[in-house]
């Protein structure tokens, strides 16, 4: 069998993927855009279509904005977690880690978004041209990555509720809480609602930073596995057409004058 024919279709690609994209799409991070359905009247039967210009808004566009939303509202909150007193020391290093861990993580689920929104992610899958063999390796590949990804998830769940709900107001970590216990202070019992969301926050964070790199690092290892192929199928197809012109053209035989 030559290469061509081993070459599966973009949607065979794309869905070997599926056990990480449809992770990302339990924390937003991920979605497609539905496409109306209109009925194809250039045939007799009743048959129903997808037209060429996708539907603005489907449930998974929403959730992935509502996301999107609270992962910047969540970096205006950390905004507010400095103070006059602020000094320079451990306190003020720690402040500013987790600044810029926040915008960070808003600006990896806003490359997502705008991945999803243009259809580049699902573009970068779907022009892939892989081969059956490559396509059951990038499958293992995947689930591997995404079992991986949720078990960090998993494992760091009681750190995060653990460090932020027995926080305490000598703590470090108990900054992360801005602009409560900051700038605005209510009761221990109260307390605890922005001890949970601050912990939800984490855990959103650290899945947006593990799926968006473990997508991309999959979307460059096929993307250069297609190029490979692509090259490998040109090359062979090069030295098939050279062999079958040197079969047809007579090589002129030379005799001694």
């Amino acid at each position: 069998m030559d290469v061509e024919e081993q070459m599966e279709d973009g949607e065979a690609v794309l869905k070997c993927f599926s056990p990480l994209l449809n992770s990302m799409r339990l924390f937003g991070l991920y979605f497609t855009r539905a496409a109306h359905r209109i009925q194809d009247v250039s045939s007799c039967a009743n048959v129903m279509t997808h037209s060429s210009t996708p539907r603005k808004w489907s449930r998974g566009f929403i959730y992935a904005v509502v996301i999107l939303v609270v992962a910047w509202l969540n970096v205006a909150r950390m905004l507010s977690v400095f103070e006059q007193s602020d000094k320079f020391g451990f306190v003020l290093f720690v402040k500013l880690a987790t600044v810029s861990a926040t915008c960070s993580s808003a600006v990896l689920a806003t490359s997502c978004f705008v991945a999803c929104f243009t259809g580049n992610l699902d573009r970068v899958f779907r022009d892939a041209k892989l081969s059956q063999s490559d396509i059951a390796r990038y499958r293992r590949l995947t689930i591997i990555h995404t079992v991986v990804c949720w078990f960090l998830v998993v494992a760091n769940m009681p750190t995060y509720f653990g460090t932020v709900v027995f926080a305490t107001e000598k703590d470090a970590l108990s900054s992360s809480m801005a602009p409560f216990d900051v700038h605005i202070f209510v009761s221990h019992e109260l307390l605890v609602v922005p001890k949970i969301m601050t912990a939800v926050f984490f855990i959103l964070s650290e899945s947006t930073w593990l799926f968006s790199h473990s997508v991309n690092y999959m979307a460059q290892k096929s993307t250069a596995a297609s190029v490979a192929l692509l090259l490998k199928f040109s090359v062979s197809s090069v030295i098939s057409v050279m062999c079958g012109l040197s079969a047809v053209v007579p090589v002129p035989s030379r005799t001694c004058q």
